[in-house]
C-alpha cells in the first residue's frame, strides 16, 4: 500500500495498519561522514568492557565492589557526587547542541540510529537486496527461497543483538563474568536474565519495530520544540527556490523536479518538503539524495540543506543568541567543575570509626583501651603501606593486630586500631593520630578517647 499522503504519521496507513518502509540507501558527503562517526561509536561501545586501561576494563560498573571504571578513571562509592557533574553535563549538552544543531543526537549519535542505519539495514540489503527487491520478496507467498533469506537475515540480526547484549552485560559483570554467566546461568542469574531480555528487545526492534522507536517510543522528538527556536539548525527544504515543482521547462519553475528521492531515502518515511516534522531525525540522507539530483540537472546544491527556519525565510543565520550562550556557559561550568573535582580529589581517603558496642575496656594494668576501625580508600594505581602514629596526647599509643597495613591499588581496606593510654580521669578527651604511607602521604585525624563514665553513640566516628 502506498504511503499515506495526508499529515498522519507516515508509517500509519489509512485503515490504521502498519506501513512498512523500504528506505533507499544513498551515499554522499553527509552519509559518509555519519557512517564514519557510527564506526567510531560502535567500536568504542563494543570494545570498552573488553579492553583494559591501567589494569581495569575501560568501562566497568562494578556494583558488587561499588566501583566505576571509566577509561583509566576509577570512581568509588564516595565519589557519587561526581555523577551530578556528569548528569549536568549530559543535560546541558543536550540543551546546547539541540538549540544550535537541532536533532543532531538523533541522526548522528543515538544508538538506535547508529545500529539500525549502519549495521542492520546494510545486513538486510546484503541478504535480501535493494528496496525494490525486498518489497517484492515480502509480497511473495512463502517458499523455500523466501524462508531461507528471512531465516538468514534473522540469524544475522540475532548475532548482532547477542553481541550488543553480551557487551552491555559485560559493563556490569566484567568480561569474565559475562562469559561465566552465559556458560553457567546459575552463576549470575540476574546478569543472564538481563542478557536474554535485552537480546529479545533488540531482536524485536531490529526485526519489526525499527523506526517506530523514534516515532512512537522516544520522547525526544516531542520536547525538542521546547529547546529549539527559529534559529536552530535543522534540515529544511528551500520552498522559495524549489517551488513550483515539476520538470524544468525553458528555465521556468522551481528547482525541485518532484523525483521523490528525498522521500525514498528517509528512514522514517517523511516528505521533508512539507516542513519540519517530529519524525525527522536529521540523518541528512535527503540532503545527499537531493544534491545528487541537482548535480545531474546542473542546478546548485542545497535545495535541501542544514539551515534554520529563519534563514530559509530569508533572514541571516544567527547561531549565537541568548539561549545558546546560557546553555553553553552552563555546559562549560559543569564540565570544568567535573574536571576540577577529579583533578583535586584526594588520592587517599582515611576515616576512623568506633567499633559497635565496644566503647572502651580497662586493661589488667589499669590503662584504658579504645577499639576503632581505620578505613582506607586507595584511589591510586599503586599498592600503599600505611603507618599510624600518635601525635597527642603524649602518653597515648596506637597499635593494631595487623602487622602490615597494606591497601592494594584501587582498593578499600579496614584495619582494627587499639588506642591505649593511662586513665585520663575525664570521661572524654581528644586523641590525635597521623596516618602516613610509603609514598609520602600524610594526614592527621582527630577522634575522641572514651574512659570511665562515657558512652559513645553507635554511629560515632571521625573522618578526615
Amino acid at each position: 500500500m502506498p504511503l499515506a499522503e495526508n499529515d498522519t504519521v507516515s508509517t500509519l496507513g489509512d485503515e490504521g495498519q502498519r506501513v512498512w518502509l523500504y528506505p533507499l540507501r544513498v551515499m554522499g558527503r553527509f552519509v559518509r561522514a555519519r557512517t564514519a562517526v557510527s564506526i567510531v561509536l560502535v567500536a568504542a561501545l563494543l570494545a570498552a568492557p573488553w579492553i583494559e586501561v591501567l589494569g581495569h576494563p575501560a568501562m566497568y560498573f562494578d556494583i558488587e565492589h561499588r566501583r566505576f571504571y571509566f577509561w583509566g578513571l576509577t570512581l568509588f562509592a564516595t565519589d557519587a557526587s561526581y555523577l551530578l557533574f556528569l548528569f549536568g553535563a549530559f543535560i546541558f549538552g543536550v540543551f546546547f547542541f539541540t538549540a544550535v544543531f537541532g536533532r543532531v543526537w538523533c541522526g548522528w549519535l543515538c544508538p538506535q540510529t547508529v545500529f539500525l542505519e549502519s549495521v542492520i539495514r546494510p545486513i538486510e540489503e546484503l541478504i535480501e537486496g535493494p528496496p525494490s527487491r525486498r518489497k517484492r520478496l515480502d509480497a511473495e507467498p512463502w517458499s523455500a527461497r523466501k524462508l531461507f533469506r528471512k531465516g538468514l537475515k534473522l540469524t544475522a540480526f540475532l548475532v548482532v543483538a547477542g553481541a550488543i547484549s553480551t557487551t552491555f552485560t559485560a559493563y556490569f559483570l566484567g568480561a569474565h563474568g559475562v562469559i561465566e554467566a552465559q556458560a553457567d546461568p546459575g552463576s549470575h542469574p540476574i546478569g543472564f536474565a538481563a542478557f536474554v531480555a535485552l537480546t529479545g528487545v533488540l531482536m524485536f526492534d531490529f526485526a519489526w519495530f525499527r523506526e517506530q522507536t523514534c516515532i512512537v517510543a522516544c520522547p525526544y522528538g516531542r520536547f525538542q520544540s521546547v529547546l529549539m527556536d527559529g534559529d536552530s539548525l535543522t534540515i529544511g527544504y528551500d520552498v522559495g527556490r524549489g517551488e513550483p515543482r515539476g520538470k524544468p521547462k525553458d528555465g521556468l519553475g522551481g528547482d525541485c523536479v518532484d523525483c521523490r528521492k528525498c522521500v525514498q531515502v528517509c528512514p522514517t518515511g517523511i516528505d521533508i518538503r512539507k516542513g519540519i516534522q517530529m519524525e525527522c531525525v536529521n540523518c541528512a540522507a535527503c540532503i545527499d539524495a537531493c544534491d545528487g539530483i541537482m548535480d545531474k540537472i546542473g542546478r546548485p546544491r542545497g535545495l535541501i540543506r542544514y539551515a534554520s527556519l529563519n534563514s530559509l525565510a530569508g533572514s541571516p543565520l544567527r547561531l549565537v543568541r541568548p539561549r545558546v550562550i546560557a546553555y553553553g556557559l552552563a555546559l562549560v561550568a559543569v564540565t570544568v567543575g567535573f574536571g576540577a573535582a577529579v583533578t583535586l580529589r584526594e588520592p587517599i581517603e582515611v576515616q576512623v570509626n568506633r567499633m559497635v558496642n565496644a566503647p572502651y575496656v580497662t586493661l589488667p594494668d589499669g590503662r584504658i583501651q579504645n577499639m576503632l576501625t581505620l578505613r582506607v580508600s586507595n584511589k591510586t594505581a599503586l599498592v600503599r603501606h600505611f603507618v599510624v602514629q600518635t601525635l597527642e596526647p603524649s602518653d597515648g599509643e596506637v597499635t593494631s593486630p595487623v602487622r602490615d597495613l597494606a591497601v592494594g591499588a584501587g582498593q578499600v581496606a579496614s584495619f582494627p586500631l587499639l588506642l591505649i593510654r593511662p586513665d585520663p580521669g575525664a570521661a572524654r578527651s581528644r586523641f590525635s593520630l597521623q596516618v602516613s604511607d610509603d609514598h609520602g602521604y600524610r594526614h592527621r585525624l582527630e577522634t575522641v578517647f572514651l574512659a570511665h563514665g562515657a558512652a559513645a553513640p553507635a554511629d560515632e566516628g571521625t573522618r578526615p
